[in-house]
């Protein structure tokens, strides 16, 4: 016969001594960061829960069990305040920005903490069961879920949000948080919400808390390691630890037969055996791919480094030889005009190659950084549009201008950044173009800016349109037509439109039939 109560002993041990060893892990990274220090404090709070809960529905004493589910019920508004803490104020870094709500979290839980454990606003009283303690709900319970409620929504609410701001292991850090939080969630959901409410008993509570320790160890996992690639060698092993440990209460509880405890012994110790080279083999791809990730990173080091050296002396040499065009320096032969005219195109092209290579760097090592204006985008285009004009009429090309008459709200976005965009599309379909006319267009579709780019130029295939925006890829057009193109700038299109929240998409009817290319920005999240 199963040993339930020996099993659940077992449990609860190892989530203390795993919460235990998960703050010393955490404080040993580095011990001064208030990020680590709240996780401390709420992996406490979040123990004494898990530890209360139980000894409250242990006990047959209606006091002691009033008493330690007082006590619990305070654990997890403590638990709830340093939650709070740890993940909006430090890891979202959102302190200071709303002082107002941070203090009365504070409060208000400290508060509910007292009703809890001091009075019998929240538990009246318990009732001893057949299977264990039963708790009686005082009034203040209703309010008491409202407040954990909020706090849940909170935080999962402003991690999604953040989720799209951030970039690289900052985005994963949240992954792990989000599934640590779904899985705890999840757990006390059923086991706190559904079946209380379809059984009419709480007997069953306790096993929505030991879920705890999984989100202790997504959240601490994602804390210490900041390139969180061995996640899969954590996985693996807890994998192996948790049949493992099951092998072990198989052989030692289930199993009363010398022969067949002789024969699970040898298979628990077999599957030791493949679980340790499973995990070695696991750990093996990962250094690997950490090995990648860190060539990766010095590649791009590398190219930031160059790209910077570059663009001083090539901006000398675009200054000098347009100087020297103007005829700042003295007379100039009309031969000398063209071989310099040839050097300041060429230069330009550098600087735009050079620039580019800039900005993939930044993008590849997270360093980013959006500064944002409110700006208006019908000025935008049409200052883009003024500058373009002459050279579409260079080519015989009409560019139109198909200027709004309603009034659209200016959006706050990089400007800069996304003039680069529009302009590199425009330009492109000026190169792209023999014959005929690019139409540009503004236009308002629900809660979003969206900007058109269509030509009768070269347009492109389907599998030229799946590869448009990568890295160093080019359509069949880029690599007959405009042959000293590099493949950089609708990949670098597609990362700041993607860092303003919005997207970016071409469409064509084939190649010869033109094309269209589409910038959609949205208007609230952004301002």
């Amino acid at each position: 016969m199963i040993n339930i109560d020996l099993i659940e002993n077992i449990i609860i041990v190892l989530i203390n001594l795993i919460g235990l060893w998960m703050v010393f892990w955490v404080l040993s990274a580095n011990k001064k960061e208030k990020l680590n220090q709240w996780f401390a404090v709420m992996t406490f709070f979040l123990v004494l829960w898990v530890d209360f809960a139980f000894l409250g529905y242990k006990t047959d004493q209606t006091f002691l069990a009033t008493f330690f589910y007082k006590l619990n019920w305070g654990s997890v508004a403590l638990f709830l305040i340093s939650s709070y803490y740890f993940y909006v104020l430090y890891f979202l870094k959102e302190k200071g920005k709303h002082p107002i709500i941070e203090k009365s979290i504070l409060l208000f839980g400290i508060f509910l903490a007292f009703l809890s454990i001091s009075t019998n606003f929240i538990i009246k009283t318990s009732v001893i069961q057949p299977w264990g303690a039963e708790i009686i709900f005082g009034f203040g319970n209703n309010l008491f879920n409202i407040y954990a409620l909020f706090i849940t929504v909170m935080i999962i609410g402003l991690s999604f949000k953040k989720y799209f701001q951030f970039s690289g292991v900052q985005k994963l850090k949240i992954q792990y948080f989000l599934i640590g939080i779904f899985v705890f969630v999840l757990f006390n959901i059923i086991f706190n919400i559904i079946i209380p409410s379809r059984t009419g008993t709480v007997e069953y509570q306790r096993f929505g808390d030991y879920s705890a320790i999984i989100f202790l160890g997504f959240t601490a996992y994602a804390i210490v390691r900041h390139k969180l690639f061995d996640i899969k060698v954590v996985l693996t092993s807890l994998f192996v630890v948790l049949i493992a440990i099951l092998l072990l209460l198989d052989l030692f509880l289930l199993t009363t037969e010398p022969s067949y405890q002789l024969f699970k012994g040898l298979i628990f110790f077999i599957f030791l055996y493949f679980g340790f080279m499973l995990i070695r083999s696991v750990r093996g791809e990962v250094k690997r791919r950490e090995e990648a990730e860190i060539l990766s990173q010095a590649k791009s080091e590398f190219i930031s480094m160059a790209s910077h050296q570059l663009r001083t002396p090539l901006t000398a040499i675009k200054g000098y030889t347009s100087m020297m065009l103007e005829e700042s320096y003295g007379k100039i032969e009309p031969r000398g005009k063209r071989v310099l005219s040839n050097v300041l195109i060429s230069s330009d092209r550098l600087v735009k190659i050079v620039e580019d290579l800039l900005n993939i760097s930044r993008i590849e090592l997270g360093r980013m950084k959006l500064e944002k204006q409110f700006t208006d985008m019908k000025e935008m285009i049409d200052s883009i549009y003024k500058e373009m004009e002459a050279r579409a009429k260079e080519k015989n090309l009409k560019l139109v201008w198909k200027k709004p008459k309603t009034v659209f709200p200016k959006l706050n976005i990089d400007a800069l950044k996304i003039r680069q965009v529009i302009y590199n599309i425009v330009d492109n379909a000026i190169k792209y173009t023999k014959t005929g006319k690019i139409k540009i267009e503004l236009q308002k579709q629900g809660s979003n800016l969206l900007i058109t780019i269509s030509d009768t130029g070269r347009g492109f295939s389907e599998k030229d349109r799946n590869k448009l925006f990568e890295l160093f890829s080019r359509g069949d057009a880029g690599t007959n037509i405009f042959v000293e193109g590099t493949g950089m700038g609708l990949f670098v299109a597609r990362k700041f439109i993607t860092l303003h929240q919005g997207r970016i998409w071409a469409e064509s009817k084939g190649k010869d039939k033109g094309s269209a290319f589409f910038i959609e920005l949205p208007i609230k999240s952004i301002q």
